[in-house]
């Protein structure tokens, strides 16, 4: 049987739309009106009627939640999603190597002491006074405050007055650690008087003791170990390697220091924060500073 627009009638025979009698062609999927069942067929699956083939309705699932939710949070949006919070953790010992720049540290640290000078020497003249006042029990606490002042420095804040007595929590080992040191340097030093020998011996050592002075002193503050632990980690880099040159770092330290005291006045309140300094230098150098963005508690 041929379908023509006659046989065909009022109906299209692929999609059922209702024809006009003067149309020749579907106006909605536009199959021709005079075809053939096998002509039919064969147009159907022939790429014009793929073509003119109305689109696929697809189904539209119903909104899980309500018309105001939906307008404030449309589907399909992209949202902000913070990091995840990482705990801090501190830097190991070591965290950098380095090598001995005396040089560099006296200059760092006469940069690190010109950039506060005035509160840092009144500091020191205020630690003086109450050192011996204290007889000497606030010694180690008060230097210290002064390592404070220098590392404040080095973060890029600004020390203050009050810097000097933050000890919070670290009075006791900065006390025992300056005891230690000074026991050692008031033995050498009776001993000395006495004997060549025990004269150099003091000479070898006491360096080397101001060194790691310094070096403990910097890791109770920076690092809050104990007073071991510290005298351990500052041992190990002064004997492990370059303990001459450590010797000449402390030698120079020491007499710049000495120096500022036996002129007195004003030498020594510029000799000894300076010096300071300079030892916060080395320490940065081949310890790193503890997180450099979080002020110092």
């Amino acid at each position: 049987m041929t379908l023509n627009a006659t046989s065909m009638a009022m109906w299209c025979p692929n999609c059922g739309r209702e024809l006009a009698e003067d149309e020749k062609f579907c106006r909605n999927c536009g199959m021709p009106a005079d075809l053939s069942a096998e002509q039919a067929a064969e147009w159907l699956s022939s790429p014009e009627a793929r073509r003119a083939a109305p689109p696929e309705t697809v189904p539209i699932s119903p909104p899980t939640t309500s018309p105001t939710e939906a307008s404030l949070y449309p589907p399909q949006a992209t949202y902000y999603q913070p990091p995840p919070q990482v705990p801090y953790q501190p830097p190991p010992i070591y965290a950098t190597q380095s090598r001995i720049r005396l040089g560099d540290w006296l200059s760092g640290g006469w940069l690190v002491y010109k950039e506060n000078w005035f509160l840092m020497s009144l500091a020191t003249l205020l630690s003086a006074f109450l050192s011996v006042c204290s007889v000497g029990i606030l010694a180690g606490p008060l230097l210290l405050g002064l390592y404070r002042m220098a590392f404040k420095t080095m973060k890029g804040e600004r020390p203050v007055m009050s810097d000097l007595f933050a000890w919070q929590g670290r009075f006791l080992n900065a006390l025992i650690t300056f005891l230690i040191f000074a026991i050692i340097q008031a033995t050498l030093g009776g001993i000395g008087s006495n004997s060549s020998f025990f004269g150099l011996l003091s000479l070898a050592v006491t360096p080397l003791a101001s060194v790691m002075l310094s070096f403990t002193m910097s890791l109770i503050l920076d690092r809050g170990v104990d007073v071991m632990t510290g005298l351990n980690h500052a041992g190990k880099l002064i004997f492990s390697r370059d303990t001459v040159m450590w010797w000449v770092v402390g030698l120079v330290f020491s007499a710049i220091t000495s120096i500022g005291f036996f002129a007195c006045g004003a030498p020594a309140l510029v000799a000894l924060p300076w010096m300071i300094s300079s030892s916060a230098v080395a320490y940065r150098d081949f310890f790193g500073i503890d997180d450099p963005n979080r002020t110092l508690n």
